[in-house]
Formats: structure tokens, C-alpha cells, sequence
């Protein structure tokens, strides 16, 4: 997390941040790897951090959420071969998962 933060020091918000930014990361590379994490496998890798009780929800809250924005990223972008896409949007969305990919196009085509 050191890279994603200024200073040696931060308020809640630049913590929340830089997980969003953390898990932003790790959700692009999972999609290139057609394999999704489990929301208790996101808990598992930032269980080691030191975090006072009522701030670490909210950072492991903003890490899924960033996760999951790299992860829908990489599967809209184009950046990976279709074949690798379609793995990945199984392994993401379940059944289904050919409508839902079809709707985040649509949605990036927009914005």
C-alpha cells in the first residue's frame, strides 16, 4: 500500500483511497487470469493489516469495490483476447454472464 499513499501518514479517506487503488491492481490481474477472488479471500489477503477496529471494514469495503472496478475494467477495455474475456466474465458474473458483460459494454460505450 506504501506505493498508492504520500506520506508516511494519512487520514481515513487517503487510507480508504489507496485500497480502492490497491484493489484496483489486483482485480486487472485476476481478470487476465480468468479467476475471481472471493469476497473472503479479499478478507484473508488484508487480514495483516494493522488497522484501528472502525476504520478496517471501510478500507476492505473500498479494496472489493476496487477490485471489482478492475476487474469490470479489464473485461470491458478490449485489452484481453475474447477467449480470455469470456473465462473471466464466467468466473466474475456465473450464469449469465454473456448478458452482463454485454451490459458493461454498453455502459463503457456510453461514458
Amino acid at each position: 500500500m506504501a506505493r498508492h499513499v504520500a506520506v508516511c501518514s494519512f487520514a481515513p479517506d487517503e487510507l480508504r483511497e489507496a485500497c480502492r487503488e490497491a484493489g484496483e491492481g489486483l482485480g486487472r490481474g485476476d481478470a487476465r487470469e480468468a479467476r475471481f477472488r472471493s469476497a473472503a479471500e479479499m478478507v484473508e489477503m488484508w487480514c495483516g493489516l494493522d488497522l484501528p477496529a472502525w476504520v478496517a471494514p471501510y478500507a476492505l469495503r473500498d479494496a472489493r469495490l476496487g477490485y471489482l472496478a478492475g476487474y469490470g475494467e479489464a473485461l470491458v477495455s478490449g485489452e484481453l483476447v475474447e477467449e480470455r474475456a469470456r473465462a473471466a466474465a464466467k468466473a466474475r458474473w456465473g450464469d449469465g454472464w454473456w448478458e452482463k458483460l454485454a451490459s458493461a459494454r454498453e455502459r463503457e460505450a456510453r461514458d
